[in-house]
Parts: C-alpha cells; sequence; structure tokens
C-alpha cells in the first residue's frame, strides 16, 4: 500500500497538485516516520509550495539517512532554487548526475538549471545528453530545442523541434520555435509557413500575428503583411504601435491614402508617437511635400530623440540641410554601441549627407564609410546581406548561355492585359527619372520598382535547375505562371489599367532574356550611366539587405562590370527589341531622347512628358526630390570633389574591363 500511494503522491506533484502529494506523503509518514522516500518528497512539495523551512529539515533528514541516493539530491536541488541559490541548485545536481549518470532526470535538471544562469551552451550539452537517453520525452527535444536557438545552432535546434513534433505535431511551442528560427536564419518561405502553423493553433496570440505579418514583408508581399496585421490596428481599444505599424505596412504596400489613416489615427491615440509623426513625414516626402516631411521628421525626433529613421527620412526631406546640432547627435548616435550596427549605419549616412551639403568633403566620406563598415558587419553574420562576387559571375554565366536568343515578339496580348514597360540599368542610374517621363504620357500608368520579376526570376532558377532546363523553349505552364502572378501585382498595388505600365525595377537588367521569352510584347528599354557616377551614389545611400554589393566600393565595381557584361550580350542578342540610353545624353538632349523612346514604345508624342515633374503622384524612392524638378546637367559631375576616395572603385571598374565613362564593357572585355 506505502508504494502504492507513493507513487501516487509522486504522480500527482509532477502533475502540479502539490496540495494532493503533501497530503498522501503526511499520510505515509503517520503511519511509518522514517519513510525517507515519503520525507524527502513531501519536502520538495512544500518547497514548491514556499514552506522552505520545513521543507529544509524533511530533505536534510532524508539525506542523511541516505546521502548517496540521487533523487533526493535533485529534491534538495528544487530545494536550493526555491531559496534563490541557482548555484548551489546546479552543484547539487550536478552531484546526483556523478550518483546517476544514466538517469535522464538528473541531465535535464542540469540543462534547465544552466539555462536559467544564462549558460545555453552548458544547457543544450546536459539536455542533449538526458535526451539520448531518453528520446521519446517530448519536453526534453522542445527544452534541447530552445537551448539549442539561444546558442545559435539552429539546424541542431530544428532536429530536435523535429522529434517534439512526432508527440506534438502542431503544438504552439514547437511552431513558436520554429518561427524564431527561420526568422533569424531569413528563411523567409519557412517562416511564411511556421507563422502561419502558429497563428492557426494560437488565433489569440498577438505575438503570432506579429510574426506572420513580418514574414510577409520580407519577400515584398505586402498586402498580406497587411492583411495579417489589421486586427491588431482594428483592435479596441485602440493602440497607436498597433496603428502605427500597420501604416508601415501599408506604405510599402503603396496605399498611401490609408497608411495615413492609420498614421493620424495613431496620433489621435497619442498625440506625440514618434513612429507616427515619422510615418507621415514618409508620406509627404513620397508626395513631394518636404517642407511638411521635414517639420513632421522633427517633431518625431522631439518626441524620441532616438528614433534613427526619422533622421534619416530628415535628411531626405531636407536634403541634406540639418543643423550643426542635428549632425552632431546623427554622429553620436553612430558610435552608440547599444544600437543595432543598421541603425548606427543609417545614422552615419544621414551625417554624411548633411557633411556632403556642407561641402566637409573628408567627413562626408569617413561618414558614409562607416555606414557601410557597420552594414558590412551585419553582412559577416547574414549571409543573405553577404556579397558573392564569384557566384555572381557565375550566375551571369549561366544567364548568358541559356538565353542566347531573341523569341518573336508579339502583342497578342494587349487585348486582355497592360503592355509592361521595363526600365532596367544599375540603381541610381536614372531609372526613376526616365520613368517619370515615360508615366506622365496619357496612355502610360507608372509602378516603380515592382517587386514580382526578381523573385519569378529566383523562382525560375530553381525550377531551371530541379527540371535540368538548360535553354530553349520554357514550358507554356511556367510562363503562364509568372504572367499570372506579375500581372496580378498590379491589382495589389492598385495600378491603374493603362495600356502600358512602367516597371523600373533595375534588377531586372538581369531577367531580361526571361522577361523576353515571358512578356514577347513587352517593351525594354536599358538605362545606363557614368560608372564613377552611379557608383558613388550607390555607395552614399542606405541600400536594403538584398542590393548586397552596395556596401563596398570593390564590390560595386565588380557588380557593375557584371551588369555591363550580361546587357552587352543582351543587346548583341535582342538587337533593336531593346532600346538604350544613356543618361548623360538624357538629360543634355531630353526632348530628342525622350521622343525616341516614346516612339520605341509604339506611342504617340505626349508634350506631357516633357513637363513630368509637375505630376502629383507619389515618387517612391531615394530619387524623390529631384524628379521634383526638370531635368539638369548639374549633378554630371558629382564625384569630381571624391576622386582621390573613390580609387578603389576606379580600379574595380578597370579590373572588370568597364569604360570609366559611359559605364559600356570595354572591347578587350567582349573579347
Amino acid at each position: 500500500m506505502s508504494n502504492g500511494l507513493l507513487d501516487q503522491a509522486s504522480a500527482a506533484r509532477l502533475n502540479g497538485d502539490d496540495q494532493a502529494a503533501i497530503g498522501m506523503c503526511r499520510q505515509l509518514l503517520a503511519a511509518d516516520p522514517n519513510d525517507v522516500d515519503a520525507m524527502s518528497l513531501l519536502g520538495v512539495s512544500l518547497a514548491e509550495t514556499g514552506q522552505l523551512e520545513e521543507a529544509r529539515q524533511l530533505i536534510a533528514a532524508a539525506l542523511t539517512a541516505s546521502p548517496d541516493n540521487w533523487r533526493f539530491l535533485l529534491n534538495k536541488s528544487i530545494l536550493d532554487e526555491c531559496g534563490g541559490d541557482l548555484s548551489q541548485a546546479r552543484l547539487t545536481a550536478e552531484q546526483a548526475a556523478v550518483l546517476a549518470p544514466e538517469k535522464f532526470e538528473v541531465w535535464g535538471r542540469i540543462g534547465d538549471l544552466s539555462g536559467k544562469q544564462g549558460d545555453f551552451s552548458g544547457a543544450a550539452d546536459a539536455l542533449s545528453k538526458a535526451f539520448s537517453i531518453n528520446p521519446d520525452h517530448p519536453a526534453l527535444a522542445l527544452r534541447l530545442a530552445g537551448a539549442c536557438y539561444e546558442t545559435g545552432d539552429y539546424e541542431r535546434a530544428n532536429e530536435a523541434l523535429d522529434s517534439f513534433e512526432k508527440f506534438a505535431p502542431g503544438h504552439p511551442h514547437g511552431l513558436r520555435l520554429r518561427t524564431h528560427i527561420a526568422r533569424q536564419t531569413s528563411n523567409w518561405d519557412g517562416l511564411i509557413e511556421s507563422a502561419s502553423a502558429w497563428l492557426e493553433a494560437s488565433p489569440d496570440e498577438d505575438a503570432a500575428r506579429v510574426a506572420l505579418a513580418f514574414a510577409y514583408a520580407q519577400p515584398g508581399f505586402y498586402a498580406r503583411a497587411v492583411e495579417a496585421y489589421k486586427p491588431l490596428a482594428d483592435a479596441s481599444p485602440p493602440n497607436a504601435e498597433h496603428l502605427s505599424t500597420l501604416g508601415r505596412y501599408l506604405l510599402s504596400a503603396r496605399d498611401l491614402d490609408t497608411a495615413e489613416e492609420y498614421f493620424r489615427h495613431a496620433l489621435a491615440v497619442e498625440p506625440n508617437h514618434s513612429e507616427a509623426k515619422a510615418g507621415l513625414g514618409r508620406i509627404m516626402t513620397f508626395l513631394g511635400r518636404f517642407e511638411e516631411a521635414a517639420t513632421l521628421s522633427r517633431q518625431a525626433l522631439e518626441a524620441d530623440p532616438q528614433n534613427v529613421e526619422a533622421y534619416g527620412q530628415l535628411a531626405l526631406a531636407a536634403g541634406g540641410r540639418l543643423t550643426d546640432k542635428e549632425t552632431e547627435q546623427l554622429k553620436t548616435l553612430g558610435r552608440d554601441e547599444s544600437l543595432q550596427p543598421e541603425q548606427r549605419a543609417l545614422c552615419w549616412f544621414a551625417a554624411g549627407d548633411a557633411l556632403h551639403r556642407h561641402k566637409i568633403r573628408n567627413g562626408a566620406f569617413d561618414a558614409w564609410a562607416e555606414a557601410s563598415r557597420l552594414k558590412l558587419m551585419v553582412a559577416e553574420t547574414d549571409a543573405d546581406a553577404r556579397y558573392d562576387a564569384a557566384m555572381h559571375e557565375k550566375a551571369v554565366d549561366r544567364l548568358v548561355r541559356v538565353f542566347d536568343y531573341d523569341p518573336p515578339r508579339t502583342d497578342a496580348d494587349r487585348a486582355k492585359r497592360p503592355t509592361p514597360i521595363f526600365i532596367v540599368g544599375m540603381p541610381r542610374s536614372g531609372t526613376t527619372l526616365l520613368e517619370s517621363a515615360l508615366a506622365a504620357h496619357k496612355d502610360v500608368a507608372c509602378a516603380g520598382e515592382l517587386p514580382v520579376m526578381p523573385f519569378a526570376h529566383r523562382e525560375f532558377g530553381a525550377w531551371a535547375e530541379e527540371s535540368g532546363w538548360n535553354g530553349g523553349e520554357i514550358p507554356q505552364g511556367i510562363i503562364d505562371a509568372i504572367r499570372d502572378k506579375y500581372f496580378d501585382q498590379y491589382r495589389e498595388y492598385g495600378i491603374s489599367n493603362a495600356s502600358f505600365v512602367t516597371d523600373k525595377q533595375p534588377n531586372n537588367f538581369l531577367s531580361v532574356g526571361l522577361i523576353r521569352h515571358v512578356f514577347p510584347e513587352a517593351r525594354i528599354i536599358h538605362i545606363r550611366r557614368n560608372p564613377m557616377e552611379t557608383g558613388f551614389s550607390i555607395f552614399r545611400r542606405n541600400f536594403a539587405r538584398p542590393w548586397q554589393f552596395a556596401n563596398s566600393l570593390v564590390d560595386i565595381g565588380h557588380y557593375y562590370g557584371q551588369h555591363s557584361r550580361i546587357t552587352a550580350h543582351w543587346s548583341n542578342t535582342l538587337g533593336p527589341n531593346m532600346a538604350f540610353i544613356q543618361y548623360e545624353d538624357l538629360v543634355v538632349n531630353f526632348e530628342n531622347e525622350l521622343r525616341r523612346l516614346i516612339a520605341f514604345c509604339g506611342l504617340e508624342w505626349d508634350a506631357n512628358c516633357l513637363e513630368y515633374y509637375k505630376e502629383e503622384r507619389a515618387v517612391i524612392t531615394f530619387s524623390a526630390a529631384q524628379v521634383r524638378k526638370p531635368p539638369s546637367a548639374e549633378h554630371l559631375n558629382s564625384t569630381d570633389p571624391y576622386l582621390e576616395f573613390l580609387k578603389p572603385l576606379e580600379s574595380s571598374l578597370q579590373q572588370a574591363g568597364v569604360d570609366l565613362k559611359t559605364g559600356a564593357l570595354t572591347s578587350d572585355a567582349e573579347n
């Protein structure tokens, strides 16, 4: 009877019913005051309910009677922890492990205590031993996964989660951890999958909804991010942080009107909400209302002097015209190691622009260089932010090999869908200027930098590798799928149903071959700018992580060289089916060059194109300010004061075989 009752008491404690365990243990001790098993179990149950003094007496008595009992030592370890002494608790558990190294409970206890002490490496090692002894214990597997996550061993964490999910598929704890791992490893597809499952398993858990919205935003599915996050922003009572966050997602989805509504709602809830003011400032910048944008950015900084994004927004809106105090504050924030490297980098980019505006050349370049150093520091631990020159060369080699002919051009689909006009080239090469001029035409809608084609390019590459496709005809099913996804984004972004729609995603220069197969009716215009000017402009801008080459002058030169190589191939392959314009010729001889390109697109001349800067529309790029003015040759030689600093860029371009004036591939390099 005694053993059976002791087992019941032990089970009750493990199930969290300490009071029942205490009652049964007292019953056992009333029958036999020397029952050390009941004594120790009663002691640990009392400890867990806060009755430490009696617990100490009972556990000490049990250990005096049986000092080598590993289970009694584990109970003392729990008593030590309840008393607030984690170090002693761990030492006691380690004594138990010496006596019973084959017991998974002792290693599990050591692992848990190590984690509570912040020793996650020790926790992972101990929990791994426990799990090797008892691989059919789901809680151990989950705890091991958590410890491995904390040490950055994400592969081992996922393996432990695989074991956990055999016993508890769809459990919210496992899905939450999967989501965190996917985010840390920039596995956006995995993040969407795990966050979706987590939200389905825990529909009322805000963290799951936040994670899913973030997951959708990373690959550019902003409308889905808005849909996922909207219930949080629309909840009652209203929360300014949620309202402002949804506003940012709406901005990315290009729904400026609704974004403004949510930012203003956030300010109605919390009048000095810094993020909401900064968000409104961004909208005003995109709309060309720069004075309002600068005022709002400064108000955001008054509310939160460490809002580094508001500083970046202010520098853009004010054209770098910051006060000395603001510039010094940017430098101070840039040196603040408590901020994330990317936040500090943003400060230095803005400080560089301010110093450049004041013609402090050395200080400006040093600031931009420090910003790039910080961005490169991020790339050391984030493969998605790291430029691999050899891999990029191989990718260009393959494009040259597999897209070696031009499929016939046709306008057969014009009756059903608009004709895309792809404006391709390096970033900062004049794509925004050219798009603004073309989109002022009455028959052309402006779409900006659409996200689908770069993703389609990557998905097509994965399909080609898996299927063994090595050039030639592309299956119609693949073509139809890309076309449908591409045109679906017109609806998602609210792009008007004009006869022609521009897409100025610069990275599409890599996809010209695929574009010609999938969109034979499309118009493709390649714009190129002096490579030193282009490279310098890239180096000064805070590009997102996918633009991996942007933080090193050497990498910029190499990337430009690959751009020159592939565009030379497209020019040779497509001939008259791809138009070309040199940026310098466009700004100097604007009307004649624009007339030529309008005719290439198959459009009648529209004089509105010459006054594109009078159009009232949002411009969501770094060039938001420049395209509010007529074309000008003013900045054609912006590198002159910085040439000494730009030697690495110059050398890299020369090594890549790039003509330093035009950006064309030199004849020697082509051969």
